[in-house]
């Protein structure tokens, strides 16, 4: 797979409603990575969001981070 086809919205359009709520869903993803110290690239972070596109997944994250 190209790097430019991974950065395109393609493969995400059909797991969200609208673009809006798939960049909500991603910088949450992302600020949650960035607080628990991961490093984390762009490419990594689609995939993450591709894998477990459901608020129950950003749920279970937020848990975890406060225990």
């Amino acid at each position: 797979m190209l790097i430019r086809d991974l950065l395109t919205n393609e493969s995400l359009r059909g797991l969200f409603s609208n673009n809006f709520e798939l960049t909500n869903f991603a910088i949450r993803l992302g600020r949650y990575y960035v607080r628990a110290g991961h490093e984390i690239t762009l490419a990594h972070l689609l995939d993450q969001v591709k894998k477990n596109p459901s608020e129950k997944f950003l749920q279970e994250l937020a848990h975890l981070e406060n225990e």
